[in-house]
């Protein structure tokens, strides 16, 4: 099962211990966690992303916080177009991406901005068995993606090559396997993954769009509809999302906190 709205939990006061493992818990079956009523200040958010998993390097593109480092500040509107309305992973271009993320809704269109998640559990299932035996031994290229964009609007050539000596490149497997429950997941985004190791480049090109056309069917989604102070909690292993860019020139702000590592998954 794809989400679950999370009730009568307070984290504004700090996470214990025994409150973090019931969060960890859930969202290890759930895979995304809303609790409608969050209001965090951005130390507080940070505290709850340290009570689940440690802070990545700093994202190559976004502003922090200036109240806190590890606090992105997400705002859209106006001229500003959003980046991230595509199906995605967060960061799988780089070799070990986060375990999760939280976002928090700070100021909201009048309508419109919903974020759409897919279980790419459920995705993997529905693959057939032949074609799943044959993804089981393939690997894929992940880069930066659609950030070349803003980097070469920004500096030119220079910029992007900048950015992309920054952020670099990493293979990953199509079938990867969730190191805490076992289960296989599709492990390709339409926003990162670039192309298959070992195939042509007609054959790659194939293979990837058949199984972004698979993850775009809205039997592998949810679709969750903000309101302001609520937070969402996601584990970025198995799931995808994809932030609707329904709202200009509206303004959306978001604070946002990625786990690099999940203090809970066997070593």
């Amino acid at each position: 099962m794809l989400g679950a709205v999370v009730r009568g939990v307070e984290v504004s006061q700090g996470v214990t211990d025994a409150l973090a493992d019931e969060l960890h818990a859930a969202l290890m079956e759930h895979h995304v966690l809303l609790l409608p009523e969050a209001h965090l200040a951005p130390a507080a958010l940070a505290d709850l992303g340290a009570a689940l998993g440690s802070p990545p390097p700093r994202h190559h593109a976004y502003v922090t916080h200036p109240a806190h480092d590890d606090v992105v500040v997400l705002e859209w509107g106006g001229e500003s177009v959003p980046d991230a309305a595509e199906w995605h992973a967060d960061m799988t271009y780089r070799k070990e991406p986060p375990f999760g993320t939280l976002l928090q809704a700070i100021e909201l269109p009048p309508c419109g901005g919903d974020t759409l998640f897919a279980s790419m559990f459920a995705v993997h299932d529905a693959l057939s068995p032949g074609l799943r035996d044959d993804l089981s031994s393939l690997q894929a290229v992940h880069d930066l993606g659609a950030f070349r964009s803003s980097a070469y609007l920004a500096g030119g050539d220079e910029g992007l090559d900048d950015a992309i000596r920054a952020t670099g490149a990493a293979v990953h497997p199509i079938i990867a396997e969730h190191p805490v429950t076992g289960r296989p997941y599709l492990n390709v985004s339409e926003a990162f993954t670039r192309f298959v190791v070992g195939l042509s480049a007609p054959e790659s090109a194939r293979l990837l769009t058949q199984l972004f056309d698979l993850i775009n069917r809205p039997d592998f989604h949810v679709r969750l509809r903000w309101t302001p102070g609520a937070l969402a909690i996601w584990d970025n292993r198995g799931t995808q999302h994809y932030a609707v860019n329904d709202y200009l020139p509206h303004r959306r702000v978001m604070h946002r906190v990625v786990m690099a590592t999940d203090r809970r998954a066997p070593v």
